[in-house]
């Protein structure tokens, strides 16, 4: 995998720490340079007057950003860091265009009414992205990142293939576990009005799933083989990787509809709002 520039956005609040964290154990395990960026966020560019402030801000940032350093220095890793004034995503594209940056590292957030800074950054911009969210993310701390357990979902569509690709890769590079799944939705069968049809229906399904999902990973050569489960995908995704403890969920920023594939993009959006562990996105 081709990680060598990284990109990680903090918000220097409390997250930043854990962002760092995860941003430093990937830049450590792929040899791969880390910048650090904040952006203070302005949807039009700010009037004159309000200068003084975003002088007074920037400097505040520049401090913060000090003692994130220092932390890092402790535990053995470095890092540049820079502050910019203007549009959050253009600032980000812009910082990852000059970096030539190949992955990005983000924390995560979401509103009830409408889409947070973090959402729209992953949904915007077309790379790399690890998603730094859940309870193992809560528990981290710069050099104790450890990544055990890796989850793959896959639709059959060439986004989860290259999302499997990449899991593959991340796995062996940490040394990790890798488990895929495929859900397919049961709704269809309870629909059905004579528990017999649902029953026959479920078997002749998931035998389907299954030599389908044989097929799919036959030339991955992956030790370990797929699962098959049923039910809502978002929620059994989220539901395997608390059970297994996972570490790490690798899955595609969208896959197909629910007739062909089922990793579609509100699939992912599920995903990463109830996670317990980060998620790698791949566009």
């Amino acid at each position: 995998m081709n990680i060598k520039k990284i990109l990680a956005g903090v918000d220097l609040e409390k997250d930043s720490e854990r962002v760092l964290a995860y941003a430093s154990f990937f830049a450590d395990v792929f040899s791969a340079s880390l910048s650090l960026l904040y952006v203070i966020d302005y949807l039009v560019t700010p009037p004159a007057y309000l200068t003084p402030y975003i002088e007074k801000e920037k400097e505040d940032a520049m401090e913060k950003f000090a003692a994130l350093r220092g932390k890092m220095t402790k535990a053995g890793f470095k890092a540049e860091s820079e502050v910019v004034v203007g549009r959050l995503r253009e600032s980000f594209e812009t910082a990852a265009k000059k970096r030539s940056a190949d992955m990005l590292v983000l924390g995560f957030m979401t509103h009830a009414l409408r889409r947070s800074s973090s959402e729209k950054l992953i949904k915007g911009l077309q790379a790399q992205v690890l998603v730094v969210k859940g309870e193992k993310a809560d528990r981290a701390s710069i050099g104790s990142v450890k990544i055990g357990k890796v989850l793959c979902p896959v639709d059959f569509s060439e986004t989860s293939r290259n999302a499997l690709n990449a899991a593959r890769e991340l796995a062996d590079a940490f040394s990790a576990k890798l488990n895929v799944i495929y859900v397919f939705p049961d709704y269809l069968i309870r629909k059905m009005r004579v528990m017999e049809d649902r029953d026959r229906a479920a078997k002749t399904l998931r035998e389907r799933a299954e030599n389908r999902l044989d097929g799919f990973l036959r030339g991955f050569s992956l030790k370990e083989a797929g699962r098959v489960e049923e039910g809502e995908p978002g929620s059994e995704i989220v539901s395997f990787a608390e059970r297994e403890d996972v570490d790490l969920i690798v899955m595609g920023a969208r896959g197909l509809g629910f007739i062909q594939g089922m990793l579609i993009g509100s699939v992912t959006d599920a995903v990463l709002k109830s996670s317990p562990c980060p998620v790698f996105v791949v566009h």
